[in-house]
């Protein structure tokens, strides 16, 4: 059963914990992009602290962050093969004293980066990207 983009975002409306207005919502024209971005804070140790001003400050961000969009557009039109998935990745890790609130210390990767990427920093993620040949014994 079809149902209406209407009825969809009133029902993202209602399963949302934060406090948006339909008119809010509204303003993403993307359905699929939003549930996307919705989905990528869903997991406890990603929410953890979200406020909903945070909450909307993040899709604010983060559905016109040019970085996303090249990650998400290359996702779908690669039929959303698993390692370009686009990954939520903490800047700064967690481990490492970084914020997960904080929408500065967010960007997103493809599912593979961010898991290669792992908890180190963004620095010396740059640094191992800029030297890869070294790490590998096979050329």
């Amino acid at each position: 059963i079809k149902v209406s983009k209407e009825t969809v975002y009133k029902n993202m409306k209602a399963h949302l914990k934060y406090d948006v207005t339909m008119e809010w919502l509204l303003n993403f024209k993307d359905i699929e992009k939003l549930k996307f971005l919705n989905r990528s804070i869903t997991k406890n140790s990603n929410k953890v602290g979200f406020t909903t001003e945070i909450y909307k400050n993040f899709i604010e961000k983060f559905y016109i962050d040019e970085q996303f969009n090249s990650i998400y557009e290359t996702w779908i039109q690669n039929n959303k093969y698993k390692y370009l998935k686009p990954s939520l990745d903490h800047i700064i890790p967690i481990s490492k004293n970084g914020s997960s609130i904080d929408l500065d210390n967010l960007q997103f990767l493809t599912w593979f980066e961010n898991r290669c990427k792992n908890d180190m920093s963004i620095t010396e993620w740059t640094n191992l990207k800029n030297n890869i040949e070294n790490y590998f014994y096979y050329k």
